[in-house]
């Protein structure tokens, strides 16, 4: 796969994987196709592609001129988010044109020229880069070089790069893995693999959890009697599977999580948080990382912005505390939001909404956990109306659509009384925002009146 020299390779999505993917393929000498939905004319020109790719090599999705231009190709790279089964990849099938990842580039590209090092996968459902990013911390802590990337925002792609840059290689490779990525994974071997927790999500994409959890599962695909999967021993769908798989298995109780170390300083809110360390410190005893590091990560790691992130300084409620869980996007996401808010005494004021998915939307399942614990629900997107119906007569509520009608509402009815305000939408942002990085930067920005 990686004699690229004069290839053609189509990038199917150029978003930051695909761009990535682009500038690689570039460097390795292929011939590169663009493709992307929406307008030509817009894409095309943002940054980053002309500079990898010609504008005669760039197509808009509904191009009808696609399907025999693909037909020509070497290759695809699939961007994660557009699935192996969309129309203009089915004739690819029969001509046996193979259609990967941006992942499985970067690893054969590594793996050609003798650069790979431990590659530590992380995927699950939620929780995945608070604990990428924490374990990431404690890698370094040990003075120890480790690439973090993946599904948390930096393509693989990228590192890859660097190596054929000259740039030096690292000690650890730790990626973030989602679904969707996995799917697109061949040759891509990960040597510590831990999945967190699996719940049913993506519903615009999978049936039901059980296609959701084997494209989780494809994580341990090319493992070997020497690599390690980390596994929660209480879900029974994820244990069962576990136990078939080659290497050395470790299982955490993600019910009863139990630590050897000081966590007088730890920071991060709920039980959730202190299972995420239960994986980490089996992964970290599995890299040998020293006890010095992996206590002075546990006193200062702080958490990650949009992940039940603490916002100082509320304008206009003076006496509340705002959190700010923009990243959740399903509802098992918020529940854990709601219940890391235990702890603290005040009426909590939570805001949900977002965009519909197709499956999993329904608020009923979860009514009797979050009506106990929730004084009022804000609800905004393209939600808003359906949660309504669902709560109506049941519990306090107020569709105020917005983000900015939310904390005008609020700002109008509780300036001088105390509480905590969550927001942990429980649904994808795509209805209002870009992604969930700008849903919750404009809420950081609200509560603290700078928009």
């Amino acid at each position: 796969m990686m004699d690229l020299q004069n290839k053609r390779i189509a990038v199917f999505g150029v978003g930051v994987s695909g761009l990535s993917a682009l500038r690689l393929l570039q460097a390795l000498g292929a011939e590169t196709i663009a493709i992307n939905s929406g307008e030509i004319n817009y894409w095309a020109k943002s940054p980053g592609v002309l500079d990898f790719t010609p504008m005669n090599n760039c197509y808009a999705e509904n191009d009808p001129h696609l399907v025999s231009v693909l037909k020509t190709v070497d290759l695809v790279i699939l961007s994660p988010g557009i699935p192996r089964d969309h129309d203009l990849l089915s004739p690819l099938h029969d001509l046996k044109i193979p259609v990967s990842g941006e992942l499985e580039l970067a690893y054969r590209y590594l793996e050609s020229v003798n650069k790979l090092k431990p590659i530590v996968g992380i995927t699950g459902t939620n929780g995945k880069t608070t604990t990428t990013t924490f374990l990431g911390e404690m890698i370094e802590s040990d003075h120890k070089k480790v690439f973090v990337g993946g599904n948390i925002g930096i393509p693989f792609c990228d590192y890859a790069f660097d190596i054929f840059s000259g740039l030096d290689a690292v000690d650890f490779i730790l990626l973030e893995l989602s679904s969707f990525q996995l799917e697109s994974i061949d040759h891509f071997q990960v040597n510590i693999a831990i999945i967190l927790n699996l719940y049913q999500n993506h519903g615009e994409r999978y049936k039901n959890i059980e296609d959701y959890g084997r494209s989780k599962f494809f994580i341990t695909n090319r493992f070997t009697d020497n690599d390690v999967l980390i596994y929660p021993e209480d879900f029974p769908f994820v244990a069962n599977w576990a136990r078939t798989q080659k290497g050395k298995k470790l299982s955490v109780n993600t019910l009863k999580p139990e630590c050897s170390f000081d966590l007088s300083k730890f920071k991060l809110p709920g039980i959730h948080n202190k299972v995420n360390l239960n994986f980490i410190l089996l992964a970290a005893k599995e890299m040998k990382l020293s006890s010095n590091a992996i206590q002075k990560c546990i006193d200062t790691f702080a958490g990650v912005h949009h992940r039940i992130e603490f916002v100082d300084g509320i304008f206009g409620l003076p006496k509340f505390k705002a959190y700010n869980d923009a990243k959740s996007t399903n509802w098992d996401a918020t529940i854990t939001a709601v219940a890391a808010m235990e702890d603290i005494k005040a009426p909590l004021y939570l805001i949900i909404g977002g965009k519909k998915r197709g499956h999993g939307d329904s608020i009923l399942p979860y009514l009797d956990f979050l009506k106990e614990r929730v004084s009022c629900f804000y609800l905004i997107g393209e939600m808003a109306g359906e949660i309504e119906a669902e709560i109506k007569g049941i519990v306090r509520y107020n569709k105020t659509e917005t983000l900015e009608a939310t904390l005008m509402e609020m700002r109008k009815n509780f300036s001088e009384v105390e509480g905590v305000l969550l927001f942990s939408p429980g649904f994808p942002s795509f209805d209002q925002f870009k992604n969930y990085v700008h849903r919750g930067e404009h809420f950081v920005g609200l509560v603290r009146g700078k928009i």
